[in-house]
């Protein structure tokens, strides 16, 4: 008989053979893995980090927020004298757990500058050019749909009442003509950006705002005002007065929901401004007010004509 007949020496063989096969792969995956680095190292060296930018939807935000994010994300990563070793790991090619600090940063510290804008990071990855790398920041922002006017300064608001960053004064009103302003309200504490307005007349606020958005006539309202709700005030006072960018009123009456006997619901005042600005093109009449609390509207004595609509 020959040797490797013999079953026990044939085991021993192949057992020899498994672990042969063995050294050579990890051997591989070692001299692989040295390589790699090399190749990274080799591209940190050609390919220095040059830039950091934020990508998101521009068609609404302004690029300057963006510009302020991605300097955030420089001032936090490259010149942070608490955790100095960032500044070299943000560079480093291999390092991945830098990127997921970054973006921990932008979600954690909300208020702190203009972080409240990001609503959610998407990614955080290093893009390759052919002489350098860039780190670029996917986000989903959140958007405002309207300001809220607290003791003579505006704060914008999202949908869900998170305050969004800055502080407006009348002076910068022209640049934000397109949001619903918020007006009335009772002295209140200010939340941090990234924070909600808790107080109920802001909620109240922002229903009103969701249900004025989307009609033909919405860009025509300039403000609502709430300083009458739940006010001492004679019963025939509406409670809630919206403001055309004509200069003009609406007297929409009691919120939502709690019209009762004496009002028609909101969906039929929304039916009114309706009918309204489709046969004067403006859902003021052109009067100095309409009163759209009862099943037609009513309007005061017309001393003059109307101003032309505004397109």
């Amino acid at each position: 008989h020959y040797p490797w007949e013999i079953p026990w020496v044939r085991g021993m063989l192949v057992l020899c053979l498994v672990l042969l096969i063995a050294a050579a792969a990890v051997e591989g995956f070692s001299r692989l893995h040295v390589y790699e680095k090399m190749l990274m190292a080799q591209r940190s060296q050609n390919r220095p980090l040059k830039r950091i930018v934020m990508l998101g939807d521009r068609s609404w935000l302004a690029p300057a927020i963006l510009n302020a994010l991605a300097s955030e994300a420089v001032q936090y990563t490259i010149f942070n004298k608490q955790h100095p070793q960032y500044a070299a790991e943000i560079r480093n090619p291999a390092d991945g757990k830098i990127l997921r600090i970054l973006a921990r940063h932008f979600m954690r510290d909300q208020s702190h500058g203009f972080n409240a804008w990001i609503q959610q990071v998407e990614f955080v990855r290093r893009v390759w050019l052919p002489h350098e790398q860039v780190i670029e920041i996917a986000c989903r922002y959140r958007r405002p749909v309207g300001l809220v006017a607290i003791n003579g300064s505006y704060y914008l608001i999202t949908a869900h009442a998170t305050r969004l960053p800055g502080v407006y004064t009348q002076s910068d009103l022209s640049a934000l003509n397109w949001l619903m302003r918020i007006k009335g309200l009772k002295d209140m504490a200010v939340p941090p950006p990234g924070q909600h307005f808790s107080d109920a007349q802001v909620t109240l606020g922002l229903k009103m705002i969701a249900l004025l958005s989307n009609h033909n006539y919405s860009t025509q309202i300039q403000s609502i005002n709430l300083a009458n709700v739940d006010a001492p005030v004679p019963p025939s006072t509406p409670e809630i007065i919206l403001k055309t960018r004509f200069g003009t009123r609406i007297w929409w009456g009691l919120p939502p929901g709690k019209e009762g006997f004496y009002e028609v619901p909101a969906s039929r005042k929304l039916q009114l401004l309706e009918d309204v600005y489709r046969q004067y093109h403006r859902i003021d009449a052109g009067r100095a007010y309409i009163d759209i609390r009862s099943d037609e509207v009513l309007v005061p004595r017309q001393l003059q004509a109307p101003a032309p609509a505004v397109q």
